[in-house]
């Protein structure tokens, strides 16, 4: 626990991607000392750690448009080792590395009659570390992914170690079915095709419409390149109806077309906590495509106190942007800290 029972916090960062790893520089620069970030990952820059290979360049940029940094946090292009190896100092240079509080899942905010933001958390029983937390200021920094909600059939109880809701278990060699039409469902489906050391692994991508409708485009453009040339097989325009062990002590998944198929895992990715949940848990207004409504300069929300960046404000997912709207928010709240 990285603050005392009942201390009120100037800034908690909910997500410690690239958005909420720059406000927390960038709010020690600016002489906020009292700050917290919380995230449901192990570590800061969760989706580079998983979805990049080894040796993939991270860039600023995204889909070819450009962006210039505009505040204090930058960083030259470079593999994914030296990005986590650059972020890493840059937090210890800050002092700010041990205020990162790991593997708690936030569900939403809420803002009392005190003017101070409670923190309310995801996880099962009482969350001693989270319990008391509130903050003057809440940035929401989440990404687009989200735990899945489970589907309307039953999970038999022989199967419940290959019914899952992330990755985290997949072993290479497996036949493995993403069931999900989203971000994350795309994102986990062209991610395990992506990923070093599991070259031998076969991904089914499972979703009831035909076609992609519900992806960015970046998860758009990758997930129909592989479903293109095969390297994600396409089980699209289906539902599953039911899942059972197989006789051979897999998978089975009836679909609603009468077909079966045989699999060693799936991986559900059928939404539920996303971004959309937690804003609209949190009382901030979105508009079209679930794009929350917020102040375009320093990126405050309809509720007082409470900002929003990074990929949860635009579909451009540029590490520069995030770092950009991160400068913006925190200077707004240093101003009326002062």
């Amino acid at each position: 626990m990285i603050h005392e029972n009942g201390k009120v916090v100037d800034i908690a960062i909910i997500g410690a991607g690239p958005g909420g790893m720059a406000a927390a520089i960038e709010a020690k620069l600016a002489g906020i000392e009292n700050i917290v970030v919380i995230d449901k990952a192990p570590h800061h820059n969760d989706m580079i750690h998983k979805f990049y290979k080894k040796g993939k360049r991270v860039d600023k940029d995204w889909m070819g448009i450009k962006f210039e940094f505009t505040g204090n946090v930058t960083f030259e292009e470079c593999s994914k080792e030296e990005y986590i190896e650059q972020m890493d100092k840059k937090l210890t240079d800050a002092g700010v590395l041990d205020r990162f509080e790991y593997n708690h899942e936030i569900m939403r905010v809420e803002k009392g009659e005190d003017g101070l933001f409670s923190i309310i958390y995801g996880t099962d029983g009482v969350d001693e570390a989270l319990e008391t937390l509130r903050a003057r200021n809440v940035i929401l920094s989440v990404g687009r992914m989200g735990k899945p909600n489970k589907p309307k059939y039953k999970f038999p109880r022989e199967l419940k170690d290959v019914l899952n809701f992330n990755l985290s278990k997949v072993q290479n060699g497996e036949h493995v079915m993403v069931v999900g039409g989203g971000d994350t469902a795309g994102e986990y489906a062209y991610g395990l095709v992506e990923l070093e050391g599991m070259e031998d692994c076969v991904v089914t991508l499972n979703y009831r419409k035909a076609e992609i409708t519900r992806m960015n485009p970046i998860n758009t453009e990758m997930c129909t390149k592989y479903l293109d040339n095969g390297k994600i097989v396409n089980k699209m325009g289906v539902d599953v109806e039911s899942v059972e062990p197989s006789a051979a002590g897999k998978i089975q998944v009836n679909f609603t077309d009468g077909s079966t198929g045989e699999y060693d895992r799936a991986v559900y990715a059928l939404g539920g906590t996303t971004p959309k949940d937690i804003l609209v848990n949190s009382g901030v207004k979105t508009g079209e495509w679930d794009v929350p409504v917020y102040n375009e300069a320093t990126f405050e929300t309809n509720v007082e106190g409470l900002y929003t960046i990074g990929d949860v404000v635009t579909d451009q997912g540029s590490i520069a942007l995030a770092f950009n709207h991160a400068s913006d928010a925190v200077k707004d709240i240093a101003s009326k800290l002062k």
